[in-house]
């Protein structure tokens, strides 16, 4: 399989992607740090790779830029038929905002519904992840509800403590003796996609 857009390729995912993914720096900004690449050994994330690409339950692809940069990953995972499946996406930090990843979704979704023939993809993500929730919602998803993960990444002090972020501190309750976040659940339907894609053709 290969996506093509203006600036965006999409393949499969093979093991030479995972050196380049570790290569990524880190996001500066703590709103982010939670979804850098995991800082494990080389041979760590090959095993993960592995594992991962041999479960039938999931597909891994690499987003490629228009100079054959990695530059992102799309899984799907928890795979039912071709019901539903369960999208995560991560760009890298130094080619965030730049409109990579709504181009990549964009391309996916049309694939995903079909050639692919789903009927609806889900998510998950972070509240305080909010240019992936500006960016899900543009594409059509939609929340249908919420659920609340323990907050140990260290960035999540800094959003409850630091007046920088104060606005977000309402996205965090305290459980036992440490803090969870709110994380949405959203999901877009072939339907709801068809009718934004319209939109956006417009």
């Amino acid at each position: 399989m290969k996506l093509e857009g203006p600036r965006v390729t999409i393949r499969r995912m093979v093991a030479d992607d995972v050196d380049a993914m570790l290569q990524w720096r880190s996001f500066a900004d703590p709103l982010y740090q939670p979804f850098d690449f995991p800082r494990t050994s080389r041979s760590e994330q090959l095993r993960w790779f592995e594992w991962r690409s041999q479960d039938p339950a999931r597909r891994l692809y690499t987003v490629l830029d228009e100079h054959e940069r990695v530059i992102g990953s799309l899984t799907l995972r928890e795979i039912d038929g071709r019901r539903s499946a369960r999208l995560g996406i991560t760009i890298g930090a130094d080619y965030v905002s730049q409109g990579y990843g709504t181009e990549a979704m964009t391309i996916f979704f049309d694939h995903y519904f079909g050639e692919m023939g789903f009927q609806e993809l889900v998510l998950d993500v972070a509240a305080t992840n909010l240019r992936a929730v500006r960016a899900y919602h543009s594409l059509g998803f939609q929340e249908v509800s919420q659920h609340y993960r323990a907050a140990n990444h260290s960035s999540y002090r800094v959003l409850r403590t630091d007046p920088r972020y104060r606005h977000l501190r309402r996205l965090f309750r305290r459980r036992g003796t440490g803090y969870e976040v709110v994380f949405y659940d959203m999901v877009l339907k072939r339907e709801e996609w068809q009718a934004c894609r319209e939109k956006v053709r417009d």
